[in-house]
């Protein structure tokens, strides 16, 4: 039938639109924000929860993309490892850490620095060139995500060294986005690339794992790892996807979404309260992103 090709057609352009996919990725990925916060409060240490929720998002992923499809070469074995440890092993090892500390919420806002650290990265890099209105951009997602931190409650306080390190949540993942996509391997689809990436992130971890305390064993808490390993294996999978076409600072806007998506857990799964600023915060941010996305009105030669 024409109508339902037709309807195929625009549901398979609409998806892969930049702004789609920075949705998608976005909520997908921020929904596992609260998912490790309630691994922490049925007991699981941060490193053996983030190793075995990549290990299984990343063979999940493995299985899905490889299709009888070329073997991994030593060259994506060495930038699935990098990227394993930018980009998931030391953000999600120092989110789980902090958040019993500084909660969902606040954690989630260190997800809405890596497009200036990122900008920052390319600029350095020669990836990006100055562009005012994306840089205003930049800088108004980062007002609104103060605004955010003027909606948690001033009892709440976060200690000096807990948000030192959230500190290093948006650095480690901007650093990931400069890196993945200056050396984004060619010839390999989103699946294999997305889960030799967690693999490569969980085997980073393994060393720290085998000195550690394995964490608990009971069934009860592995549900958790399997709702985490669905989250970050549909959420890699539209990653990388999205990183295909879009610009690391484009790309990198995904934190304000996580971001969102997390605080917004915050509030309904842990009761987390916010003030009447946040309407505010949530329209700087659209306005930031606004900015960012916006073509120059000649392009840059």
């Amino acid at each position: 039938m024409p109508t339902l090709q037709t309807a195929i057609t625009s549901g398979q352009r609409l998806m892969n639109k930049p702004l789609t996919l920075l949705i998608m990725t976005g909520i997908l990925l921020g929904a596992t924000l609260p998912v490790a916060r309630l691994a922490s409060g049925a007991g699981w240490s941060p490193i053996p929860f983030t190793f075995w929720a990549a290990l299984g998002s990343g063979l999940i992923l493995l299985i899905a993309g490889r299709r009888g499809r070329m073997l991994l070469s030593a060259h994506v074995a060495k930038y699935s490892l990098i990227a394993g440890i930018l980009g998931v092993a030391l953000p999600n090892s120092l989110a789980f850490v902090v958040m019993p500390g500084l909660g969902t919420t606040t954690t989630s806002l260190a997800y809405t620095l890596p497009p200036l650290f990122t900008y920052a990265f390319g600029w350095m890099a020669g990836m990006e060139r100055y562009r005012a209105s994306r840089l205003a951009g930049v800088l108004l997602g980062m007002a609104g995500a103060g605004l955010l931190v003027l909606g948690k409650p001033a009892h709440q306080a976060a200690p000096g060294a807990e948000v030192l390190l959230a500190l290093g949540i948006p650095l480690s993942v901007a650093a990931g986005n400069v890196y993945r996509k200056r050396y984004l391997p060619e010839g390999y689809d989103a699946p294999t690339l997305a889960g030799s990436m967690l693999v490569a992130g969980a085997a980073a971890l393994l060393p720290l794992l085998l000195a550690s305390d394995p964490g608990p064993g009971g069934s009860t808490d592995w549900p958790l790892v399997l709702l985490q390993c669905t989250f970050t294996s549909l959420g890699y999978l539209v990653y990388f996807r999205f990183q295909k076409v879009a610009d690391p600072v484009y790309f990198s806007q995904l934190g304000y979404v996580m971001s969102a998506t997390g605080v917004l857990g915050g509030v309904l799964l842990f009761g987390e309260k916010l003030t009447p600023w946040m309407p505010v915060a949530v329209a700087v941010i659209a306005a930031g992103v606004v900015l960012v996305n916006r073509r120059p009105a000649q392009a840059l030669a």
